[in-house]
């Protein structure tokens, strides 16, 4: 048996019958035909002898090979696995953001330009899962040699504002509830939001979680802006919806009678015309003035700066009115409810459709059954079954329908004793109160007849009545207007 060294070229054996070649790698040793046709099965042992004797120690299969187009692989090695690289798993998808400009870039604080849509995250939520890179697991060729194996790559999370990295650095968190981004491949919750152009087409309805939304342009007509917090916007609202979990400003005005807001905190704008709803459960703030507005006010309303007027519209609040002007010459109705909180507002809408159907049920069964009981007693013997049966009813729902008027009478009752203690506050008009202004407070209400300035319209509980009287030079100062 020759002995032969395995390398890189083919090495003749078995009188040149076959040659063996040992790949680079080492991992595959590979008979082929050289002057025979086939593998006889009588130099198999042979063959595998001169291998063994070569140094193959490992990978030999067992068994005489088919050779496949005069060849075959008799000794395969073990490749080595490499590890796989740690990776970085969204489990909820951030939105892509880059700075506007390079010099914006280097900013310490930057705002962003979104290019998609804003993702809302609550505070806790888990954002990011790192899995990590495994070992790799070493080969060996068929010479026995072993084969070293790399390890996969560890990835190091870095974070931005607004989450957490556990202390294993497999998990990041959110520690704020706003918009979830990868900045620079960072992750970063931001409690603020700007948005640099109009609210249009290119921008569409916002709905953000987070602190504060800043938008500097107009909201145009028909979209829908919504944040948890408070809410700037630049330059004014034209027939969209607003809706602000905090304070709300609008420098600009309010336009158009599709627009509808409501606000959990305070607002401030420049001037209303022709609105729909606004809603506030603070105080608003006019700095001019306001036309035909539609108005609930959980606390104050005051315009007394610009014109400070309020000419038409409906004004109900929970606390008083502050105006240098109300109504016009054109004795336009300018309706004024002061001391109606918008919950108590509510409770009179409620008992006003309640009065529309129960007494004038009651009213119409009491005749029902009068006319009926009229009959019988008439008939006597030749009253109907029918109507003996329908008297019957009648009699049965009786109660019912008196129960529930008497029920309505005494929540009446508590709710013109809660609208009486509410009537406290006033109305303060600073300038000139014009003609056809109505008041009401508690549940009085006066049109005033003839202009008034300098006055404050206050309910006078010994008289049940509506007082307007000259205010004094000490009440304007408090307010800064002076005499």
């Amino acid at each position: 048996m020759a002995e032969i060294t395995l390398g890189a070229y083919p090495q003749k054996i078995c009188d040149n019958k076959y040659f063996l070649q040992l790949s680079k790698d080492k991992l595959h040793l590979l008979l082929a035909l050289q002057e025979a046709t086939d593998l006889e099965p009588a130099d198999w042992p042979e063959v595998k002898a001169i291998a063994l004797a070569a140094g193959v120690c490992h990978g030999f299969h067992e068994g005489m090979p088919t050779l496949k187009d005069g060849k075959a692989v008799i000794a395969a090695g073990t490749p080595a696995r490499y590890g796989e690289n740690a990776k970085v798993r969204p489990l909820v998808r951030p939105a892509v953001v880059q700075a506007k400009d390079e010099e914006q870039a280097r900013n310490v604080r930057r705002e962003f330009r979104e290019l998609g849509n804003i993702v809302n995250v609550p505070e806790g939520q888990l954002l990011l899962e790192k899995i990590p890179a495994t070992p790799g697991v070493p080969g060996r060729n068929v010479l026995g040699a072993e084969i070293a194996a790399r390890d996969g790559k560890d990835v190091h999370m870095k974070c931005g504002p607004g989450v957490s990295l556990s202390e294993d650095g497999l998990r990041v968190t959110s520690t704020v509830k706003g918009k979830f981004v990868m900045e620079g491949g960072k992750p970063a919750v931001y409690e603020e939001h700007v948005v640099h152009s109009d609210v249009d087409l290119s921008i569409g309805n916002i709905t953000f979680s987070g602190k504060h939304l800043v938008i500097k342009g107009h909201v145009l007509p028909g979209f829908r802006v919504k944040c948890m917090g408070s809410i700037d916007i630049s330059e004014g609202v034209n027939n969209a919806e607003i809706i602000a979990g905090t304070d709300l400003k609008i420098r600009g005005g309010l336009i158009g009678d599709e627009c509808s807001v409501r606000v959990w905190g305070d607002m401030d704008v420049d001037f209303c015309e022709n609105t729909g709803p606004i809603e506030s459960r603070g105080t608003i703030s006019i700095a001019d003035f306001v036309v035909q507005g539609n108005m609930k006010v959980e606390k104050d309303l005051k315009a007394l700066s610009g014109k400070g007027a309020l000419i038409g519209g409906r004004y109900v609040l929970g606390g008083s009115l502050y105006a240098l002007e109300l109504g016009s010459d054109a004795e336009v109705l300018t309706e004024i409810v002061v001391g109606l909180n918008p919950g108590l507002e509510q409770k009179k809408k409620k008992i006003e459709e309640a009065k529309g159907i129960w007494p004038p049920r009651l009213t119409e069964m009491l005749k029902d059954i009068s006319a009926l009981s009229a009959m019988k007693k008439k008939e006597g013997k030749d009253f109907s079954p029918q109507n003996e049966l329908k008297l019957k009813k009648l009699n049965g729902l009786m109660p019912k329908v008196m129960a529930a008027n008497n029920h309505l009478a005494e929540l009446e009752e508590k709710l013109d004793a809660e609208i009486e203690k509410a009537a406290t506050q006033s109305v303060y008009v600073y300038g000139k109160v014009y003609a056809g202004v109505q008041i009401t407070i508690g549940k009085i209400c006066r049109v005033l007849t003839s202009p008034e300035e300098g006055v404050i319209i206050a309910f006078v509980r010994e008289k049940q009545a509506i007082h307007v009287r000259a205010m004094t030079p000490s009440e304007r100062e408090a307010i800064g207007l002076g005499s």
